[in-house]
């Protein structure tokens, strides 16, 4: 991937930035009352500095629905019974309604350009969400209060055993980024002709980064053109007005 053509693109637009700042948990009405599927609980990476493509196409780490199904990383799902969604959504209510588990301790170390731990669950039509800065990166120092971490270990365990045992996740749907390479930043990487079926992405004056959700007949022509992405290698393609741009995608949640 060209890191330095996304680093560009990530200047321009605002996208890539590093978190600071203490976390807090908030209970609000749910927002998303009446739209079905909703996720009963997402674990999802924000910030950090990474380019704006990356960012832009970080699936959450664990999404699980009140259906019992669980979808790891957008690429494989498991269903676990009533009781373990149950439990989970219990374990993940009592920590994030109570607002001192997302808070720091004082004097805790800051590591720096680290993303934010973000976790959030429904229930009752009520929704709860902690942001927990650095969570991963500050366990040894215990930066946040036993629950908290309690908290991401029953999440890992769960997103390690949907890596382990489940299938995989392969909607007809899926979310593209197309990052616009500099006319004059050389590239080795083979140049493409943009995928016939796929939409162009439609970028303004100073824009350099599109985003775009595809379904169904489009999805299936960008899969067709790109059959495994991989973060660490964008395919470049030309677009009919001659320039060169990289892109790369991930496949749409239910909810997405």
């Amino acid at each position: 991937m060209n890191r330095r053509s996304l680093l560009v693109a990530a200047g321009a637009v605002g996208l890539t930035t590093a978190v600071g700042g203490a976390a807090a948990a908030v209970a609000a009405d749910d927002p998303e009352a009446g739209r079905k599927p909703r996720p009963m609980l997402t674990w999802e990476l924000v910030g950090g500095f990474v380019p704006a493509g990356w960012t832009m196409l970080r699936a959450p780490r664990l999404v699980a629905y009140d259906d019992g199904l669980l979808i790891a990383d957008a690429t494989r799902r498991l269903r676990i019974n009533g009781a373990e969604v149950r439990s989970l959504r219990t374990h993940a209510t009592t920590v994030l309604r109570d607002p001192a588990n997302a808070c720091r301790r004082p004097g805790a170390p800051i590591v720096a350009d680290v993303p934010s731990t973000v976790i959030t669950a429904r229930d009752n039509g009520r929704r709860y969400s902690g942001s927990f800065e650095g969570l991963e990166e500050t366990r040894r120092d215990r930066a946040y209060p036993p629950p908290a971490y309690a908290l991401l270990d029953h999440l890992t365990q769960l997103r390690d055993r949907v890596n382990r045992a489940g299938t995989r996740f392969q909607p007809e749907a899926v979310r593209v980024v197309v990052t616009l390479i500099d006319a004059a930043q050389p590239t080795t990487a083979t140049l493409r002709p943009w995928p016939q079926g796929v939409p162009v992405p439609q970028l303004g004056k100073n824009e350099f980064v599109a985003r775009m959700d595809l379904r169904d007949r489009q999805a299936r022509a960008l899969i067709r053109a790109v059959p495994h992405p991989d973060l660490s290698q964008w395919p470049v393609f030309r677009l009919p007005d001659g320039r060169r741009a990289q892109l790369n995608w991930r496949y749409l949640l239910p909810h997405e």
